[in-house]
């Protein structure tokens, strides 16, 4: 699988604002309380295509060869790997977490 990204285009009073678009890949996604499958369940998002809000992204534990999880704040507050997350744009290094 490609990897697709979201663009930071700002950075308003500490909120990262992105363009592009999140969306779920896969029914049941597992949010977890850091950026692997060692860090526990803290919810689950349901259907696939749901919208997620990336506040940043980091390196963590490789699913499936993919080593970045992004750390959302909705619908489910925690981090999601990207190979389950559909994004568009350069997401770039400057939304690191």
């Amino acid at each position: 699988m490609t990897r697709r990204t979201v663009t930071l285009v700002g950075v308003l009073a500490g909120v990262i604002v992105l363009t592009g678009c999140a969306r779920t890949s896969i029914e049941g996604l597992q949010v977890r309380s850091g950026p692997g499958t060692g860090h526990g369940v803290v919810g689950t998002i349901p259907e696939v295509g749901t919208p997620v809000r990336v506040e940043c992204w980091q390196r963590g534990e490789a699913i499936f060869g993919d080593t970045v999880w992004y750390r959302i704040a909705s619908p489910e507050q925690g981090w999601v790997t990207n190979y389950y997350v559909r994004t568009t744009g350069d997401f770039g290094n400057r939304s690191r977490c």
